[in-house]
């Protein structure tokens, strides 16, 4: 094999990234200087993708979870012929560029997912080959391999270290996700020193362990990286494994003082190191290109060409020969929620009592009974919250086409693959588990929200009502700090009603994430309410009974109930009550000045705000002069009745303090 093309564009990365890097006067050069020849083969001779369609379905997919080093990825997309161009480069960093710091997906081309919080790149590639797996097993027919995606990962020391990265692992060897092939570059080395100062395991033994496939490779040796490559693909098949590529490299290679060291790992090389290193490259320009690789991808252009068009041609007669499966492949990568779907939602008795969580379990089966890019999983709790749908079989390796997913006691990995199983496309993964577990996924959230796709999450057993089992999973500050992230949509509903709306906005809303919190215990399915605003966050959920309103109590899942009761009581008592449900904050934030004068009006100041959980959040509703009756401490270990009477979660008390205020 003539290596000339992928030597000068390892060449062209390296003096791209250094130039870019330095411009900006920040960045992160150690890691494309160290992958410059392993990101030039893999994206030159292994990637099966078309950067003129880089949304092809059946095209690899490429994730740098180590996401600080992204001048690699853009250098190479350049290259290869993304949407990314030289100018691109040079104004990498800067205010609104294709090129921010760390990949961002939707944001530039040919990025699959944003990166940076080491470790969850590469939990969302596992994503992607559980959503490759299911896809080919779906669609591919005798004579017709319409799919087969493959995932290729670059991940460093700094992902491997994270604890995602071990849960995220074990989970794919357990599935044998062949069709994944992680690139380890291990420099040894981290922001600190060496990386024997914390990580001295046996990562290769490590991997073994978990059902993978290890190769090394020199990750400066093309010839070498050939061999290891070959390998990969071909172990991968004979052994039903994914394949860890462990890449001995240099970071920051080429740099002559501050190669190796941490030094080049997150700051600019600087003017005279990256002269020195021109020096050594033969490189006399700024941003330079070397001419033999710019043909060399040229040259790959047209055979990218030529095998997507042959592909087109095997698609095209697929689709003629199976016009059904074709018409289901549509609709399951648009994820088409047809018209009917929620038509079919169960229907609840008024004054019946259920729990929010069986009320969600009970909407979610009915109306995702023929949505077969639907797929719901849990962290070993989905007896607990629910979240299991049609014959409940998890996934496994020999049937990846189930509609459950078992991710095992792995919070953070379940949050992280969810997110990749989605990004590859036509799967809308819904995940759940206890609320006070949030924490352990939270990161994976927050990616979530900052890309703003809508995976949907279950959290259950939603307050101190879970009882008996005490502070430790009783969920306090989570309602209130979740509402706190961007482009998230918290969703606490009162009642099986409240539910049905719910799940009916998370099918809908497509931009951000989507939570719906449940009860563990029983409440009352809301009778004679009028819920026809509900699906804008905030709502009059019982109308005061006199033009001059006394007080407006708002509240939220369990506690409208509550909250309802007391407006009874104090309505009979001569007191001129509304009651508020605001399920979704989120949603009720983003309605009009004038629907929001109209159910909180500026000149009702006597408000009280109710919800079992931290009080702060509600002060932006009740202002100064309003209270808030909540739980304002850790939770502790009783019957659920016996805490509302602790906290002063009753009809009593907060009648009460309407009392008060009203004075």
């Amino acid at each position: 094999m003539d290596y000339r093309g992928l030597a000068a564009s390892a060449k062209t990365v390296r003096a791209l990234s250094m130039d870019a890097i330095e411009k900006a006067k920040s960045g992160h050069p150690g890691l494309p200087l160290g992958c410059a020849e392993v990101g030039s083969y893999l994206f030159g001779e292994v990637l099966k993708h078309y950067p003129e369609d880089s949304h092809w379905i059946n095209r690899d997919r490429f994730v740098l979870s180590a996401g600080h080093g992204s001048m690699l990825l853009y250098s190479l997309l350049y290259l290869s012929g993304y949407n990314v161009t030289l100018d691109d480069l040079k104004n990498f960093r800067q205010l609104k560029s294709k090129t921010p710091g760390h990949p961002e997906y939707g944001w530039t081309d040919g990025v699959e997912t944003s990166t940076g919080p080491l470790g969850q790149g590469f939990a969302n590639a596992v994503g992607m080959a559980i959503a490759a797996k299911r896809h080919a097993q779906r669609f591919n027919k005798e004579g017709y391999k319409l799919l087969d995606s493959r995932i290729y990962v670059i991940c460093g020391d700094g992902d491997l270290m994270e604890g995602v990265s071990y849960e995220a692992g074990s989970l794919a060897g357990h599935l044998r996700l062949n069709n994944l092939i992680a690139i380890y570059d291990s420099n040894k080395t981290t922001i600190d020193g060496g990386t024997d100062i914390a990580f001295t395991e046996n990562v290769a033994k490590r991997f073994k362990a978990q059902g993978w496939t290890v190769i090394r490779i020199n990750g400066h040796d093309m010839e070498n990286i050939n061999r290891g490559f070959d390998l990969a693909e071909y172990t991968r098949i004979a052994e039903n494994k994914p394949v860890l590529i462990v890449s001995e490299t240099i970071i920051g290679k080429g740099a002559p003082t501050k190669q190796g060291t941490s030094s080049c790992h997150g700051a600019p090389l600087g003017p005279d190191e990256v002269a020195g290193c021109k020096d050594i490259l033969d490189i006399h320009e700024d941003f330079y290109v070397d001419p033999v690789a710019a043909e060399y991808f040229e040259t790959k252009k047209r055979q990218w060409k030529q095998g997507y068009e042959a592909w087109q041609k095997i698609f095209a007669e697929w689709s003629d020969k199976f016009p059904a499966l074709r018409k289901e492949l549509d609709d399951t990568f648009a994820l088409k929620v047809p018209a009917n779907t929620f038509d079919k939602m169960p229907e609840f008795k008024d004054g019946d009592m259920i729990a929010t969580r069986n009320a969600s379990h009970k909407i979610m089966n009915a109306i995702t009974n023929e949505l077969n890019f639907f797929v719901s999983g849990s962290a070993d709790l989905a007896c607990s919250t629910m979240t299991y749908i049609r014959d409940s079989k998890p996934v496994c390796a020999e049937d990846y086409g189930r509609y459950n997913i078992e991710y095992g006691i792995r919070e953070h990995a379940m949050g992280s693959i969810a997110n990749g199983i989605f990004l590859f496309g036509g799967v809308l993964p819904v995940v759940g588990t206890f609320l006070s577990f949030v924490n352990y996924m939270k990161p994976a959230i927050r990616m979530a929200a900052i890309m703003r796709i809508p995976t949907i999450y279950l959290f259950s057993h939603d307050s101190v009502y879970v009882g008996e089992d005490g502070p430790t999973h009783q969920p306090v500050e989570h309602v209130s700090s979740l509402r706190l992230v961007p482009n998230v949509n918290v969703m606490r509903p009162a009642d099986a009603n409240e539910t049905k709306v719910a799940w009916q906005i998370a099918l809908q809303h497509t931009t951000h994430p989507n939570i719906i919190i449940t009860t563990r215990q029983k409440v009352p399915v809301l009778g004679g309410c009028d819920m026809s605003n509900a699906f804008k966050g905030g709502y009059i959920i019982k109308k005061e009974s006199k033009p001059n309103i006394d007080i407006i109590i708002i509240a939220t899942g369990s506690e409208v109930s509550l909250a309802l009761d007391s407006a009874k009581k104090l309505e009979s008592e001569g007191k001129s009550v509304r009651v508020v449900s605001m399920f979704s904050t989120y949603l009720y934030d983003q309605q009009s000045d004038e629907y929001k004068e109209s159910v909180l009006p500026k000149n009702i100041r006597t408000r009280i705000a109710v919800e079992a959980g931290i009080p702060d959040y509600w002060y932006k509703y009740v202002g100064l002069d309003g209270k808030v009756l909540g739980v304002n401490k850790f939770g502790i270990s009783a019957k659920p009745e016996d805490l509302a009477e602790y906290y002063g979660l009753t009809t009593d008390n907060l009648c009460k303090v309407c009392r008060e205020m009203i004075k």
